[in-house]
């Protein structure tokens, strides 16, 4: 018996020309590295709920934040969305970098250990969907927004019958309950004595052109080199990806539209995405990334400060 197949019905979007602007790349480029802890000013992002932005300004660099849920009193969930589509080559691997650091309320006490309730998570999302917000608490602002596409979620909080915090998941489908997961067996993302983390979205194709293949989802500590990783094989961006065409109806490529994602129930954590702008000359990169490293605590005083 034949059987014909059926392909999935692709959404036509006219990409801006702002598209690939945050990764210093031209809107008619494959963006298969997209770079989100350098030049980008969250302050022109779409801010959905509780989310603010702002800027530092650190004589010889820019480091700007996006605070994506409120820290105080629970109960608060936020996103923050990129202004335009980047185009993705989804037969070829590509990675996505950027970094964060949660920050606890109500501080610490005598032994480092955190004062209140930590939770519930963020994440960063990938999808071909108009981006939406979904849900607090244990949804991390992803779970019931309706997007298609994947999510890549540090998850702070658990109830029974949940993968036990702190744990790296992959999410799919506007779902908070994952497709992988990875127990890390830490009992706190946000220790005294550091902040910032680095997560990095990486895809290796099947190789058999149908935009099939394996995701990752890794986050590395910068001061003591823990890293934690969670992979799931069974990744499709065929439905998900989005043809983009310019103005004048030439094809660019497929695209995706991309975006942070955080949320808390009863816990006191505020959640933060950074990115750093440096000054002409541009370090050297070693320079570079031990600037990286040493602004996750910067830029936490510089905010404590403001509040």
């Amino acid at each position: 018996m034949y059987c014909a197949s059926i392909k999935p019905i692709r959404k036509r979007v006219t990409a801006p020309l702002i598209a690939l602007a945050l990764a210093g790349l031209s809107p008619v480029a494959h963006a298969n590295f997209i770079d989100l802890t350098t030049n980008v000013d969250f302050s022109t992002w779409t801010l959905v709920g509780d989310a603010t932005a702002f800027n530092n300004d650190l004589g010889d660099a820019t480091d700007s934040y996006a605070q994506l849920n409120r820290g105080i009193g629970g109960g608060s969930v936020g996103g923050a969305f990129a202004p335009g589509p980047f185009i993705v080559d989804f037969n070829a691997p590509f990675e996505v970098s950027f970094r964060f650091f949660v920050a606890h309320s109500g501080g610490v006490d005598g032994e480092g250990n955190p004062v209140g309730v930590q939770g519930d998570g963020l994440t960063f999302f990938m999808t071909g969907s108009t981006p939406a917000l979904g849900t607090g608490g244990s949804d991390l602002g992803y779970g019931g927004s309706g997007m298609n596409g994947y999510a890549f979620a540090v998850d702070t909080f658990n109830f029974d019958n949940e993968p036990h915090a702190v744990s790296v998941q992959i999410l799919g489908d506007g779902s908070s309950s994952p497709l992988a997961f990875t127990e890390t067996g830490l009992p706190d993302i946000q220790p005294a004595d550091y902040y910032q983390w680095f997560g990095t979205v990486g895809f290796t194709p099947s190789g058999d052109e149908d935009e099939t293949g394996t995701l990752s989802f890794e986050i590395l500590q910068a001061f003591t080199s823990q890293s934690y990783r969670v992979e799931w094989s069974s990744a499709d961006w065929s439905s998900v990806a989005t043809d983009l065409y310019d103005d004048e109806s030439n094809f660019l490529g497929r695209g995706i539209y991309i975006g942070f994602t955080a949320g808390n129930g009863l816990a006191d954590d505020a959640h933060f995405v950074g990115s750093l702008t440096a000054a002409p000359p541009i370090p050297e990169p070693s320079t570079w990334a031990m600037l990286l490293a040493g602004l996750g605590l910067a830029g936490f005083a510089a905010r404590a400060r403001r509040n």
